[in-house]
């Protein structure tokens, strides 16, 4: 039988080729709504949704992937990866990550909206030019008896350290936001957010003892027992609250401290690692390469969103 086309940007969202900004973006809330895990949807069809909005959203985007379905036909270019745009759409998209991505990551960060005397950041500026918000979560004291707490907290400082370390410094407009609990959702927090751009990466972490584990996309198991994971929850509850941004999730589980790539995460034959995911399951050798890989292939990726990093600063206490 054969495959059915996948759907266009266009057609995830309801919307005619022609929709305008407004159009787009109110296609994008009814889209999310019907599209929610938790009102009858799929995590794979809320993502969907959710990629096909950053997408028509950004002008620059838009136009090249009306490029690529073949609406307009790409200006010609003189050479690099201009060129390679011009090309067929796996070359332009090669190009974007190796040469676009990298470079605007690698950027001075762009603080939105612009702001001015008369019209002040929504951050004090030194503060926002920070990297680093807020503190990994602490336990009380009756906490620090329970193994599951502690294998938490462990796991949120080797996090936060291996991002600090690892990836802030090569990634000027990334924020790191720590400890987060939202008020305005019951029992939604996050052990960290990394805010770049129109995207958000929430993380949990923990530290495991010797032993694989198994993700299928749907259920994390270790030696037989199914491992609850609260962050599929948590990412859709921050996906809500911040519905202009494209949200996902990782679980970044540490093993042994001298091997990063400890432990292994098993996933059944014929999984597509690549598959867009609200959550995926990681070490800390995966952890930093695919976090990025998200953050900076979206639109603006040098951007810092003010309004944005302001909310998520009152929920972290910073």
């Amino acid at each position: 039988m054969p495959e059915a086309p996948r759907k266009s940007y266009y057609d995830v969202l309801g919307v005619s080729p022609d929709a305008g900004d407004k159009d787009i973006k109110d296609a994008y809330r009814r889209a999310a709504r019907a599209a929610h895990p938790d009102l009858g949807g799929s995590a794979a069809g809320f993502h969907d949704v959710a990629i096909a909005y950053e997408t028509l959203s950004d002008p620059q985007r838009r136009e090249r992937y009306d490029a690529e379905i073949g609406r307009v036909r790409p200006a010609p270019a003189a050479s690099g990866a201009a060129a390679a745009r011009n090309g067929t759409p796996e070359a332009r998209a090669s190009a974007r990550t190796r040469v676009e991505d990298d470079d605007a990551a690698k950027a001075p960060p762009n603080y939105l909206p612009p702001f001015s005397p008369s019209a002040p950041p929504a951050v004090p500026l030194i503060l926002a030019g920070r990297q680093v918000h807020g503190s990994p979560r602490q336990p009380g004291m009756f906490g620090r008896l329970s193994s599951a707490v502690r294998s938490r907290v462990d796991g949120e400082l080797r996090t936060s350290a291996l991002l600090e370390r690892a990836l802030l410094p090569t990634y000027p407009a990334a924020r790191l936001v720590n400890g987060l609990a939202f008020d305005d959702r019951e029992r939604t927090s996050a052990g960290h957010v990394l805010l770049a751009g129109y995207r958000m990466a929430v993380i949990d972490s923990f530290t495991a003892p010797p032993g694989n584990f198994s993700w299928d996309g749907r259920s994390l198991r270790f030696q037989g027992r199914t491992v609850d994971l609260q962050l599929p929850r948590s990412v859709r509850a921050v996906q809500e609250l911040f519905p202009d941004l494209n949200v996902a999730g990782w679980v970044v589980i540490h093993g042994a401290p001298d091997n990063p790539f400890a432990p292994v995460i098993d996933v059944p034959p014929g999984f597509d690692r690549s598959s867009p995911a609200v959550v995926q399951v990681v070490n800390a050798g995966t952890a930093v390469r695919t976090i990025r890989a998200f953050l900076s292939s979206g639109p603006a990726p040098n951007a810092v969103q003010l309004p944005v990093l302001a909310r998520l600063l009152a929920s972290a206490g910073s």
